[in-house]
């Protein structure tokens, strides 16, 4: 992980347009309550698996005490998250970072890029992440052992349990 903190950037440099329409993302129970810590909004500004371009680009805002998504690692992508406005922390493998406003992350595709950012302030954390769009990827989520394999055609995408192994040859004659 790399952590770089933009200091010659100001607020008015910092344009994103408010107009966007935003994804609000919650996971539930079988009772419709909120079943864990995950929930975010999301806007895309671009989609590259949709449209063929090489990078991904997304605003997030996650509310207070809450995450945008397991501890994870990509295999073939790499994220940069550039922290517009609040606080939080940075789960990596080297331990957790405090992040804050101007902040920028870059993490790479391996073990090393493990991540998860959490919101534990009291004011919405607001960042833009920029990353690589290569399928087919491999997305590990280590504390759980589970893997999520995303590859063409139409964005297949489903996620494994590590450790449900299957024999390479098995069903196939």
């Amino acid at each position: 992980m790399e952590h770089i903190i933009i200091t010659n950037i100001n607020d008015a440099e910092r344009k994103w347009d408010s107009n966007l329409a935003w994804e609000v993302f919650k996971h539930f129970d079988a009772e419709g309550n909120i079943a864990h810590s995950c929930e975010f909004q999301r806007s895309s500004i671009s989609a590259p698996f949709f449209t063929g371009g090489k990078l991904e680009v997304y605003f997030y805002t996650i509310p207070p005490g809450k995450t945008s998504c397991p501890y994870h690692y990509h295999t073939a992508n790499e994220d940069v998250f550039y922290i517009i406005s609040g606080q939080g922390t940075l789960r990596t493998p080297d331990g957790d970072k405090t992040i804050a406003t101007g902040d920028a992350i870059v993490m790479p595709a391996n073990e090393k890029g493990a991540h998860k950012l959490i919101n534990n302030s009291d004011a919405p954390l607001v960042y833009l992440e920029v990353k690589t769009a290569t399928t087919p990827e491999i997305c590990v989520q280590p504390d759980s052992n589970k893997a999520v394999l995303i590859a063409p055609p139409n964005l297949f995408a489903k996620t494994y349990k590590l450790d449900n192994v299957v024999d390479y040859l098995k069903d196939e004659f």
